[in-house]
């Protein structure tokens, strides 16, 4: 008995000192990792701040760059699906760095495109107005925003057809998209527009945005994927019937081929369903 006590000693002075050791490198790990995500911020930060002070003198939103290298800005008359992409940073650095001037440029920024909320002719609005406003009132719960919010998300909702049973993404009876014969398009694309009818119901308490998100990633998943898990750009639906008329592309290779940017809207956006309606076959459906 003498012997194994102080084996036993031995025992717990050895894992006491593995736990030590191993709090200390994950101690270390977690420094690490943190510095390095304070890195980022602070390089995001330098580089946004020049963006700003551009976007400030235009006073409009900036979206890309032109063949020459300058930048692009959006007028605030026109519809853009990328126009609050540049508020909703805005808002990611307010929240990482604690500066001020994002929060004002955050609310200014959003605000040149705020009465596009009742753009009926148009399905992006989840890309526009979650990205902006949704992540405004995440981080200030202001609810000024969660009006526009639900604005937005009432107008998207009205482009939902029963019989067809998903968001239509294209008014196809006009521009380039009339060219095509289509009746009732949707493209993949639309998934990323759901996470603001899902916010919408948590906001309102009313189900039926969460009921068209659904119907539309469900008739989503039966549609728009191929057996190897790529997914088709545009489906066209029968307007009455809700039949599936045609499987195609509008901006990729081929009818036929994977688009890549396309391949990601769908992951997030059934990644995103899942997180909301903790429904196995969208996080499954991500996986593959």
């Amino acid at each position: 008995m003498r012997r194994i006590i102080p084996l036993l000693l031995l025992a717990c002075v050895l894992i006491i000192s593995c736990k030590k050791d191993k709090t200390k490198v994950n101690s270390e790990l977690s420094n690490n990792a943190l510095e390095r995500i304070n890195n980022q911020i602070e390089y995001a930060d330098k580089q946004l701040s020049g963006l700003l002070e551009l976007a400030e003198l235009k006073n409009k939103n900036p979206r890309t760059l032109e063949p020459d290298s300058t930048i692009y800005f959006i007028d605030s008359d026109k519809f853009d699906w990328t126009e609050g992409f540049f508020p909703g940073t805005s808002w990611y650095l307010y929240e990482g760095t604690g500066d001020e001037k994002w929060k004002k440029a955050a609310s200014h920024f959003q605000s040149l495109f705020e009465s596009h909320k009742d753009w009926a002719a148009y399905h992006d609005l989840g890309f526009v107005f979650n990205c902006s406003y949704g992540n405004g009132y995440r981080i200030t719960n202001d609810s000024l925003y969660k009006n526009v919010l639900l604005e937005a998300a009432t107008t998207l909702a009205n482009r939902f057809d029963t019989r067809v049973g998903l968001i239509k993404s294209w008014d196809a009876d006009r521009g380039w998209q009339a060219e095509r014969g289509w009746q009732y398009p949707v493209i993949i694309d639309n998934m990323m527009n759901l996470e603001l009818l899902f916010n919408a119901t948590i906001m309102s308490g009313d189900q039926s945005y969460k009921n068209i998100a659904i119907a539309h990633a469900d008739n989503t998943l039966a549609n728009h994927y191929r057996s190897d898990n790529s997914s088709y750009h545009v489906v066209d639906y029968d307007s009455i019937t809700g039949q599936v008329l045609s499987k195609e592309t509008a901006q990729g290779y081929a009818d036929e081929s994977s688009w890549a940017r396309g391949q990601a809207w769908g992951l997030y956006g059934f990644t995103m369903c899942y997180r909301y309606t903790k429904d196995e076959k969208y996080l499954n459906q991500a996986k593959k």
